[in-house]
């Protein structure tokens, strides 16, 4: 434990001025299980039919445990979806369609999403799903443009002092 340092940096510290509002998922199906409430996600949208419409693909990362969620963490979710079906879409399992009920800041309604999980080893979760401006509320804005403005999916790690460990004592005989 002698050997490690703590990195941190005021460039980190002021590049993000803010965490990502975080979603929380409970998305129940034969062959996929997700619980949990997740800061790292980056969106990117598309107009639909007219300006207050949205198509929205996401990547969620949910293989790592979030140690930004923290007890004083107040932050409101950008949006709850929790599943009451989950079918799959392709053969293979990899797309499916979950069905549920989706909480915003501007209220609770029936709602469906696509799921799509790649093949192989990876963090992600890919959701793709149409929603309104009336249907989210103030989150409309953060999800438009894709989640905080300090950079990609990880840029949230940066804020955890975990990530900053370096120089880590291996072993000693």
């Amino acid at each position: 434990m002698g050997n490690q340092k703590i990195r941190t940096t005021l460039a980190v510290e002021t590049a993000i001025s803010r965490r990502r509002s975080p979603i929380d998922l409970r998305i129940h199906g034969e062959n996929l299980f997700l619980s949990g409430r997740f800061h790292r996600w980056q969106s990117a949208v598309a107009l639909g039919n007219d300006l207050d419409e949205l198509s929205v693909r996401m990547a969620v990362d949910v293989t790592s445990p979030d140690h930004l969620n923290h007890a004083d963490d107040t932050a409101e979710e950008l949006l709850a979806f929790r599943s009451t079906n989950v079918s799959p879409v392709t053969g293979n399992g990899s797309v499916s369609m979950a069905r549920g009920e989706l909480v915003t800041q501007a209220g609770t309604r029936p709602f469906e999403m696509l799921l799509e999980t790649p093949e192989g080893h990876t963090p992600f979760l890919g959701l793709s799903f149409v929603i309104r401006k009336d249907e989210l509320g103030a989150a409309w804005k953060e999800l438009v443009t894709g989640g905080s403005g300090a950079g990609g999916i990880d840029a949230e790690r940066l804020l955890d002092p975990w990530s900053a460990v370096s120089n880590p004592a291996i072993a000693a005989a």
